[in-house]
């Protein structure tokens, strides 16, 4: 007997199928072809997930691959859905969170609806790759392996790791490479120790796939404190063409060491209070804000689990002069990201800064209260 899994397969196979011959019967009406205007799009762009054994759900290196999804990918375009990170700044330039140009969208939706032209036989695909970005890392801690069973599709798994030798050294970036690229979805890592936080940053990575991990600026570091223990929590998930299939991964977590005694990277929060659910289609919003007792350098921000699913604007407004978008952007729910600022921005004593998030679509507001935000900062000195 099949299982409701394998008719979906079916279906999207003859779909697709389905797909590539009408398509193949368009009249051509668009002047960009896959080879020379849309493949260099997609490299770019795409291929970090969307590659043969990567964690999307279909690959887009090659033109076979490409046209049976040209109307999903158009859906998908004119939603905003991807890249699935983008954030707009005003004037701050945010570190790969770029959203496509109109140069790229315009080349992507002609080439879609107008025919799919193909000038020349296609290359051969990469495989999905898995190098360190930031280059070879200090020191590696590896993972457990894991083993996604045939019955599992998601799976959410929490390692706890010594760090050894390696407690008590400042860190200026982590990386993580996943011993199995399609399935790996996310990772958190972070540090666990008794040591009271305060507003000292514990979280070092929020890692997710076609990412690239930003280092912290010469003379910041996260601290790492002696007793210190490395918590990786990794979300596992299958792509349709595994479904059924056992999985196994072993990563690893790639550690950049700091120079000695760094300033500590430091957070600042914005609460919010409890309130009633929203029913999921109903706009809702909330707003939080604080002044700033004392001049900070942003380096970069990240949302809560609160926030999941809400559209986020954070504004500056300083003692004397106009109000600043820091940052605007949709805080996707499996694609949580830190967003790192090309140059830091500096906030005099006495900014007024203001968090707004909104809710909308089939995401509803949570009911519980909590924090909306966070900021990477670091003190700057009393003039």
């Amino acid at each position: 007997m099949r299982t409701r899994g394998a008719w979906v397969v079916i279906a999207a196979v003859l779909v697709s199928a389905a797909a590539w011959q009408v398509d193949a019967h368009k009249p051509i009406t668009s002047p960009y072809t896959f080879t020379e205007d849309v493949l260099p799009i997609l490299r770019d762009r795409c291929a970090a997930c969307h590659v043969a054994g990567g964690v999307a759900p279909m690959a887009l290196t090659t033109a076979e691959e490409t046209i049976p999804w040209g109307e999903s990918i158009r859906i998908e375009l004119i939603a905003g859905h991807m890249p699935p990170w983008a954030a707009i700044s005003n004037g701050a330039r945010v570190r790969h969170a770029e959203g496509l140009s109109a140069r790229e969208l315009n080349v992507l939706l002609t080439w879609v609806t107008g025919g799919t032209p193909i000038n020349a036989p296609p290359p051969a695909a990469a495989p999905a790759g898995a190098e360190w970005k930031l280059g070879a890392p200090d020191a590696l801690v590896a993972l457990p392996e894991m083993t996604v069973g045939a019955e599992e599709a998601d799976v959410t798994k929490e390692f706890v790791l010594p760090l050894d030798a390696n407690a008590g050294r400042p860190l200026r970036a982590v990386d993580l490479r996943p011993g199995t690229p399609s399935l790996v979805r996310s990772a958190r890592v972070s540090l666990k120790t008794a040591a009271a936080a305060g507003d000292i940053e514990r979280l070092l990575a929020l890692w997710v796939p076609g990412d690239t991990p930003v280092a912290l600026p010469s003379g910041v570091g996260y601290d790492v404190p002696r007793d210190a223990e490395l918590v990786v929590r990794v979300r596992y998930k299958k792509t349709w063409e595994h479904e059924r299939e056992v999985m196994r991964d072993r990563s690893e977590v790639g550690l950049y060491f700091a120079a000695e005694a760094p300033q500590p990277l430091r957070t600042m929060t914005f609460p919010v209070a409890p309130r009633n659910q929203a029913e999921p289609g109903v706009a809702q919003g909330v707003v939080a804000g604080r002044p700033l007792g004392a001049a900070v350098r942003v380096l970069s921000i990240y949302p809560t689990a609160l926030t999941a699913g809400a559209r986020i604007r954070i504004d500056a407004i300083p003692p004397e002069g106009l109000r600043q978008r820091l940052i605007e952007f949709s805080a996707r729910p499996g694609w949580d990201r830190r967003y790192a600022f090309e140059m830091p921005v500096d906030l005099p004593r006495g900014t007024q800064l203001s968090v707004s998030a909104a809710w909308e679509g089939e995401t509803a507001m949570p009911s519980g209260g909590g924090e909306l935000v966070v900021l990477n900062v670091v003190p700057l000195p009393s003039r």
